[in-house]
């Protein structure tokens, strides 16, 4: 009797070290700690895949992070949802983390984790295949479809001062939406547009014709993104969130093949490339440099879309990058 009495106490004291603790036998064994939940903003395209990965290969919940991949089907969507407090973070360009905070929603850059600098390409200007005139002046004269005030639109502008035209040169054609942007091309209702990939693919593939595109530049960074309220609560978190998404780099960039199936279905790659187009290589995580982020935030003053003098302390957040 008293060896059962005994083998209770110690049952029950076991089961109260295990509460008061806060996780299972099985956590303290892999050293997971619960986190914060992190809900993250996505766009169903290339620059995106890295995520995607990771969460289906469960990089995440293997760190013990708990996230939640939100899909969108725009960046404005994404933006509205960052604004109101729907979100922790998301993935995109430079532009938007800059207008939310000169709009008082108070985002930092935490990383770049995909650029341009090499031979690959992520964004192009095509002619349309039956234009006469393809070099550049003439198109820029002529109309480049594209959205206003955004990175497509800052990418055309900084792309065709380097071949000489000058902004006030540059003819924009207002077409909000890629898809439709891409339908007037190829149907010769504009003379050129701006795409990204793998438009730029297909679109080259039915017989337009790329004019210039971003490689090499390293003006296209895409950067991860947290609110200043979830970076305060959660550094630690941040950085293993970090660190997650440099290992799913690792794994695309070393097993490109493995991960077609994710990219054709999450970045809904057109049919007619779902086996042929290249998988980008994703480089190692890094803080955007000055010169980059004030170009961008130079060019959206200039404009008068951001109407305050900031700084890239204002912009950026360092110290999360490991």
């Amino acid at each position: 009797m008293k060896v059962i009495k005994t083998f209770r106490a110690i049952i029950l004291l076991l089961l109260a070290l295990q509460g008061l603790l806060g996780c299972s036998p099985a956590d303290k064994e892999k050293g997971v700690k619960p986190s914060a939940p992190i809900q993250f903003g996505t766009l169903p395209v290339i620059q995106a895949l890295p995520l995607f990965v990771a969460a289906e290969k469960g990089y995440f919940k293997e760190a013990g992070l708990n996230v939640e991949l939100v899909p969108f089907n725009s960046a404005m969507e994404k933006d509205v949802a960052m604004s109101a407090g729907q979100i922790s973070g998301y993935f995109g360009d430079m532009i938007t983390p800059m207008v939310l905070t000169a709009n008082g929603t108070l985002v930092k850059i935490v990383a770049t984790y995909f650029n341009i600098k090499n031979e690959q390409r992520m964004f192009a200007i095509l002619a349309a295949p039956k234009y006469p005139k393809k070099d550049l002046q003439s198109l820029a004269s002529a109309g480049i479809a594209c959205s206003s005030n955004t990175m497509l639109d800052y990418l055309m502008t900084r792309l065709l001062e380097k071949k000489g035209i000058a902004a006030n040169k540059i003819n924009l054609v207002e077409v909000k939406s890629i898809p439709i942007r891409l339908q007037m091309l190829m149907s010769e209702q504009v003379p050129a547009a701006i795409l990204p990939e793998p438009l730029v693919t297909l679109a080259e593939m039915k017989g337009a014709q790329v004019m210039i595109d971003d490689r090499g530049t390293g003006m296209t960074a895409t950067v991860l993104v947290f609110s200043d309220q979830f970076l305060a609560k959660n550094p630690d978190t941040v950085k293993t969130f970090l660190k997650v998404v440099e290992k799913a780099n690792d794994f695309i960039n070393q097993n490109p093949d493995q991960v077609r199936p994710i990219m054709n279905r999450e970045c809904k790659m057109p049919e007619p490339l779902q086996q042929s187009f290249t998988i980008p290589k994703f480089q190692k995580l890094n803080i955007p440099r000055t010169e980059e982020v004030m170009d961008v935030y130079t060019w959206l003053r200039d404009k008068n879309v951001i109407k305050t003098e900031m700084t890239y302390g204002q912009f950026v957040a360092e110290g999360y990058v490991q």
